[in-house]
């Protein structure tokens, strides 16, 4: 079930498109990160996480968050697809916050996710998390089944395989 908003702000509009999906049928957001790896021009991006229920939602603390040294216990990734930037090739990249602290690499392995020897950690910290820089041509499918792994893995909550994807692109807005 799709739902879609628009976000503007100082000339740039974003619409959102978001996605609920299953782990069964992953098809809709499947469809919608291809749309946004066809565009190529760095405009667009996915954000993903595993929908919670109310009675599984961590408690927050704004006060709570803002000294705390980990990321969010509910994970929340985030695909660029690959892109150009003039002349310039600019490779897709992975970002998965998450409150599993340090070496998530590590607690992957543990945990049985692979990372893909072609893809390239960027950053493993305890508070800004973690990110990939992805090779030329993976599939869709492939990141798909990383992130969901991955968020399994790194979750401080329980994950039934309902997910939320909020399908971002950016377009200019043309003032008259």
């Amino acid at each position: 079930m799709a739902s879609r908003r628009v976000w503007q702000h100082r000339g740039v509009a974003v619409d959102h498109t978001g996605v609920l999906f299953t782990t069964e049928d992953p098809s809709e957001v499947l469809s919608c990160m291809e749309d946004l790896a066809v565009r190529g021009d760095g405009r667009g991006w996915l954000n993903l996480q595993p929908w919670v229920d109310d009675e599984h939602q961590p408690p927050t603390s704004p006060l709570g968050r803002m000294f705390s040294s980990l990321g969010p216990a509910v994970p929340v990734a985030t695909w660029v697809p690959a892109h150009r930037r003039g002349r310039r090739a600019v490779p897709g990249t992975v970002g998965i916050s998450h409150a599993a602290g340090r070496f998530a690499v590590r607690r992957l392995a543990e945990g049985g996710v692979a990372v893909p020897a072609s893809w390239a950690v960027r950053q493993d910290h305890t508070r800004r998390g973690l990110v990939f820089e992805l090779p030329d041509a993976v599939a869709v499918g492939d990141i798909l089944g990383f992130l969901l792994a991955t968020i399994g893995v790194l979750s401080g909550v329980p994950t039934e395989g309902r997910w939320v994807a909020d399908v971002a692109v950016q377009r200019s807005s043309r003032r008259a």
